[in-house]
């Protein structure tokens, strides 16, 4: 049986990769607040080191958000590994969900899945038979 819950690694993985990716974009646009402040940016050191902030920046917002990926689809999942029976399993919880967003959706419409069930009664004995029913269950004449 596949699981349905997340594990808590593939959780903190999640958010660990949230904070990288939050660091990423801070350190992305500390450039801009530099460069808004002339005499701080020359006092600090050169142009080149206050250029690789933006550069670590995306590298870290790539790296979290593939950290994000793994965790939120697991290691097959997301690729990583071609096993199409493992990739099923990490990909339970979404597909579980899916298919119960699905039901909560069709309960709260009007919209029946049921097929209705049409009965026939028989000439002779007045016995329900199912309406593609070709002889009566009962007495066995033919409907």
């Amino acid at each position: 049986m596949a699981k349905k819950e997340i594990s808590d690694e593939r959780k903190a993985l999640y958010y660990a990769g949230m904070a990288v990716s939050g660091i990423g974009i801070l350190l992305f646009l500390s450039v801009f607040l530099s460069f808004m402040n002339p005499e701080r940016m020359l006092s600090n050191g050169s142009v080149g080191s206050i250029m690789s902030r933006p550069f670590i920046g995306i590298l870290m917002i790539a790296i979290g958000n593939g950290m994000r990926v793994v965790a939120a689809r697991g290691v097959a999942g997301s690729g990583i590994i071609l096993d199409p029976k493992k990739a099923r399993e990490d990909l339970s919880p979404w597909s579980s969900m899916a298919g119960g967003m699905i039901k909560d959706a069709m309960d709260e419409t009007e919209i029946h899945t049921k097929k209705e069930i049409v009965k026939v009664r028989c000439r002779n004995c007045s016995e329900l038979n199912d309406e593609d029913a070709k002889f009566c269950k009962n007495c066995g004449e033919k409907v």
